[in-house]
């Protein structure tokens, strides 16, 4: 339910109360006395499901010229024709209830946007708070600063810019989000320097760190989560919900990654700073095409019909172009997938030939630790395995070294080490 309140032009009174009469609303008119160039307030309530069509058709009488509307929600409204009104809007095949008006969508992706000093220092405090987080292993640390990223915003300003043609609100948001981004990714690099040089011991493995190893196994599964998070930021909008914890699902998608980015960089690790940036690439893309492709499935369009095709044609256009770096990017993540599978086949293949070599000698595998090189496609080059035994077992490094390598059909480096087992 929401509550209008605008003001009336001179010579516009008579025109329109009668589109309100004719569409069975109820409206009360009060005197305007500061002496501009207005004759009366105008409040009225309507059903959710109205407002779109009802302040266009107002709109066109010259409601807003030089004046103002304001749209607020109400708790409740008690009233026998405001109840016969709601129903008729429901019934209405023509109006979808579950959609806010276009007014509201827009205002509410501007709310959604802090101002940027505002915005960039909670980016900068979350991403330190991630790095931290990241650094330190602990995923708590992580989920709290994605509370405080205020990242949707900008994402949610440039879906809908896109499909209001609003191209202010469009490039706001685009802008907020690449330099959000790298905003991100620099204070990573310099916490981490920081961190590394005077509070993280010098010999830590970052690729044993498991807050590590998520944001750089880019797989077509952490396309769905980016899709999921815009689709999700969309419909939060348009249903007029809160969207907080919307909000923390598109910063999952993009702060852990860009963090993680940093500490790459700082480190000079090229494998963690390419991995987890193409990450925050393809998070970034499917955050605008599925949040942008959502509002134009639900029909959202500019107000003023000379707009709406140029709307159509950005929307079309834009959704195109991150559909085909989508395409190219999920070709990428599908062989990078199909990649880590067949390694990963190929690891529990050898665990099992090295196991089985140890069992016939009367010894018991208890570690298995593969060695891989490789960016992308990785090869598997070295093998670190420990066995336990009541005697040392002569010939068993030959016996699972031949096994080995008969499987990959090369040679491989293998390191057999032995823990006698206590005899009592």
């Amino acid at each position: 339910m929401r509550l209008i309140q605008a003001v009336i032009p001179e010579g516009k009174k008579e025109e329109i109360t009668g589109l309100l009469k004719e569409k069975g609303i109820d409206y009360v008119i009060s005197p305007e006395t500061s002496q501009r160039k207005y004759s009366d307030v105008l409040f009225f309530p309507i059903p959710k499901e109205g407002v779109e069509e009802v302040l266009d058709e107002l709109r066109n009488t010259g409601l807003e010229e030089n004046g103002f509307t304001i749209v607020t929600k109400a708790e409740a409204i008690v009233a026998r024709e405001f109840d016969e009104l709601k129903e008729r809007y429901r019934e209405s095949e023509e109006v979808d209830e579950s959609k806010v008006a276009r007014q509201e969508l827009k205002a509410s992706a501007e709310s959604l946007s802090p101002s940027s000093p505002t915005y960039y220092l909670l980016l900068l405090a979350a991403s330190l708070i991630a790095s931290a987080g990241i650094l330190l292993d602990n995923a708590a640390i992580v989920v709290g600063s994605m509370v405080i990223a205020p990242l949707i915003g900008p994402a949610m300003a440039s879906c809908v810019g896109t499909i209001i043609n609003d191209e202010s609100l469009f490039y706001s948001g685009v802008k907020q989000q690449i330099l959000g981004v790298l905003l991100a990714v620099a204070s990573s690099v310099a916490f981490s320097r920081l961190a590394l040089s005077v509070m993280i011991p010098v010999n830590l493995n970052l690729l044993s760190l498991s807050q590590v190893t998520h944001q750089i196994n880019p797989g077509f599964l952490s396309l769905v989560v980016a899709l999921g998070s815009g689709l999700a930021g969309a419909f939060s909008l348009t249903a007029g919900i809160n969207s907080a914890l919307v909000g923390v699902m598109i910063s999952v998608a993009l702060l852990p990654p860009a963090a993680a980015a940093g500490i790459g960089i700082a480190t000079v690790n090229l494998e963690i700073a390419l991995n987890a940036s193409i990450i925050l690439l393809i998070n970034l893309a499917s955050i605008n095409l599925a949040g942008t492709f959502t509002l134009w499935f639900q029909g959202y369009k500019p107000g003023k019909w000379y707009e709406q095709e140029g709307a159509e044609k950005a929307t079309r256009s834009r959704i195109f172009i991150l559909l085909v770096f989508l395409m190219v990017i999920a070709v990428f993540l599908g062989t990078m997938t199909w990649e880590a599978r067949r390694v990963g086949h190929r690891v529990a293949r050898l665990r099992k030939l090295t196991q089985a070599a140890m069992t016939d000698a009367g010894a018991e595998l208890t570690e298995f630790t593969p060695e891989k090189t490789g960016l992308f496609f990785e090869k598997i080059v070295g093998i670190s395995a420990e066995y336990r035994a009541k005697t040392f077992k002569e010939g068993l490094a030959s016996a699972v070294d031949e096994q080995l390598e008969s499987y990959l059909d090369r040679s491989v480096d293998l390191n057999l080490s032995y823990k006698r087992v206590a005899t009592g």
